[in-house]
């Protein structure tokens, strides 16, 4: 049965005002002995702790009680922080004998913060205060990451605006006051950037690493406003540089690389709107849409799906040729065939169900083989005639 563990210490750290109000005189002996028996309960806590990653205690139920802990530690060591600081004012100091317990309680709780950190990671509220106690020491480590990297970013070739996004960013973590409310996501979320963009700007005096910060960024969901904003006004300046005739092919191509970039969507920069390349998707689609209304003139002409000169069978066909010989880059066959029956249609099916592709796509018969096969000697013929005549 899973109980409050730290309740021996949080009633401890309860009776530490009047212990220091009263300027209590503490003894050596007595002062030992409370050391010993902090240091006892720290080390049993973490022995209980131990015994849960080997329980059978339910996931959610390890969360919300790991939660628990997690704020009970944040309450009191917030609390012995302000008493500290609080009797510092007054006149007394760190080596004071009235403040030996309340400091090495402090250490201890925060020594079972980096305990759960390290253990229960995966069970930690990320959305937690970090304690006050080590706010400005975090805040100093994420400042140096911030210059470091923008140090960096000062020696390589990029495009000026996505510099000016990224030097904001950064900027304001060099400038936020070191005692200001921070997050375990929100400081985590910094480090990953740093350590991900750190590699690409090491390659100092190659050309143009463009592109290869945008890869990086939605690798890490870095789904900042200004990011965002300012990957729609590159898309848009390049179409409009182009012939109208040119402008669909490439905002397709746009499309075709924001769906291939892999996006690490276990973390983000801000976890309450979507990942950077839903919303950029989204968007992307829009403008497609509206490009296609633009130069067809009616809207009702985009369809919903396409249709092909094929059977279902033959359908399914193709897509195990393509899909063996490797032409598609995702490997979930089940994600593929419920893509072609969401978006195409046979010459004698409109509404092609995934249970169809899938059970054509083992057992096509003789007869659709050989379609197939006429289907791509054609395809071959003309292949020939365009690039190796005779």
């Amino acid at each position: 049965m899973l109980k409050d563990e730290l309740k021996m210490l949080a009633t401890m750290a309860a009776g530490f005002p009047g212990m220091i109000d009263k300027s209590e005189v503490l003894s050596t002996a007595y002062l030992t002995a409370q050391e010993t028996h902090i240091k006892e309960e720290c080390q049993r806590i973490k022995k209980v702790w131990t015994g849960l990653l080997f329980s059978q205690v339910k996931d959610y139920v390890l969360r919300r009680y790991i939660a628990f802990q997690q704020q009970v530690i944040l309450e009191k060591t917030d609390f012995i922080h302000k008493l500290i600081g609080s009797a510092n004012d007054n006149g007394l100091t760190e080596d004071d004998a009235l403040l030996r317990i309340p400091l090495l309680l402090q250490v201890c709780l925060l020594d079972l913060r980096n305990f759960q950190l390290q253990y229960f990671h995966s069970y930690v509220d990320q959305n937690g205060k970090i304690p006050d106690a080590i706010t400005p020491s975090v805040r100093k480590k994420m400042a140096e990451l911030a210059e470091e990297l923008s140090a960096g970013l000062e020696n390589i070739e990029i495009d000026p605006g996505l510099k000016v996004c990224l030097m904001d960013y950064l900027g304001g973590i060099i400038n936020t006051d070191s005692k200001a409310l921070l997050s375990y996501r929100a400081a985590e979320y910094l480090t990953t950037f740093t350590e991900t963009l750190q590699g690409t700007v090491a390659f100092v005096g190659s050309a143009d690493l463009t592109h290869s910060i945008i890869e990086a960024l939605f690798y890490i969901n870095f789904n900042h406003l200004d990011f965002c904003q300012w990957y729609q006004d590159d898309v848009l300046n390049k179409k409009f540089m182009l012939r109208a005739e040119d402008q669909g092919p490439m905002l397709m191509k746009q499309l075709l690389l924001l769906k291939t970039m892999p996006v690490m969507t276990t973390t983000a920069f801000d976890p309450n709107v979507a990942a950077v390349h839903i919303q950029l998707d989204l968007w992307l689609n829009e403008v497609i849409r509206q490009e296609h209304f633009t130069a067809n003139g009616d809207e009702r002409e985009i369809p919903d799906k396409l249709e092909l000169k094929l059977t279902v069978a033959q359908m399914a066909l193709l897509v195990r040729l393509l899909y063996e010989e490797g032409v598609f880059t995702m490997k979930n066959i089940t994600a593929i065939l419920k893509f072609f029956s969401t978006h195409f249609m046979s010459k004698k099916q409109e509404s092609i169900s995934y249970g169809s592709m899938n059970k054509l796509y083992y057992s096509g018969d003789q007869f659709t083989g050989y379609a197939v096969r006429e289907l791509l000697l054609k395809m071959v013929s003309k292949v020939n005639k365009m690039f190796f005549p005779k």
